[in-house]
């Protein structure tokens, strides 16, 4: 295999608990601008992980859609952030 490693299963926790700690206890924009950022990244190298191992095209087209909404969140919230929107309203 060439390019980066394997994604770690420490990073892939790290991001889980993140999730589950941003659950339980809403946080501000720069916050989960840094969650969603975080999230986006490991989902690009999953998504790259499958395509370098052979993957079905199918498997390998969600994790990319996966990662391409997860970075759109992101960025999107990384905006808000920059903006000075420290929450997001509820409905």
């Amino acid at each position: 295999m060439t390019g980066q490693p394997a994604v770690p299963a420490a990073q892939v926790s790290a991001v889980l608990a993140w999730a589950a700690r941003l659950a339980a206890a809403p946080a501000g924009t720069i916050e989960t601008a840094a969650y969603l950022t975080a999230k986006a990244s490991v989902l690009e190298r999953i998504a790259a992980e499958r395509d370098r191992g052979g993957w079905a095209p199918a498997d390998i087209a969600a994790a990319r859609q996966a990662a391409a909404r997860a970075r759109e969140s992101a960025d999107t919230a990384a905006l808000l952030a920059a903006a000075g929107i420290t929450a997001l309203k509820e409905d």
